[in-house]
């Protein structure tokens, strides 16, 4: 199943590779039901400053989830669509994005996530990841 890209005009699948991570959108399409998670583009890399030749690409071109519910679903043939919602240079960047959309759609009916598993420090950025969420929040709305 191929990544779908949420903003085509600010991204495509070829940018992921500049980045450390990105937030992704797995929804199952015959229920609508979604779930938030992140992924790291290489392997232990939390700075994409911080590539080089050494770095291993991480699986996440056929990776689909960390949760297992969702893994079995998929699994069992459910029709899903998974889509790059946005990407980071740092992972804790794609964090803190992660966390925020889960903390405010977690409890929506049509959320399966059922956790929220972080604790970091938060990066000031002069409102950078606040737009992002915010432009993100309003679209998923």
């Amino acid at each position: 199943m191929i990544w779908n890209i949420f903003y085509p005009d600010e991204f495509s699948i070829d940018d992921v590779y500049e980045n450390a991570a990105f937030v992704y959108m797995i929804q199952f399409t015959n229920t609508n039901e979604y779930y938030f998670g992140v992924k790291q583009v290489y392997k232990a890399l939390k700075d994409v400053s911080k590539l080089t030749q050494q770095t291993r690409e991480s699986n996440w071109l056929e990776y689909i989830s960390s949760s297992k519910s969702v893994k079995e679903r998929i699994q069992a043939g459910e029709p899903f669509r998974k889509t790059i919602l946005w990407m980071f240079p740092t992972l804790q960047q794609a964090s803190n994005l992660e966390t925020a959309l889960i903390s405010i759609f977690g409890t929506h009916p049509l959320n399966i996530n059922q956790a929220i598993m972080t604790k970091q420090r938060l990066k000031k950025d002069n409102g950078y990841q606040f737009s992002v969420l915010q432009r993100i929040m309003g679209d998923l709305s």
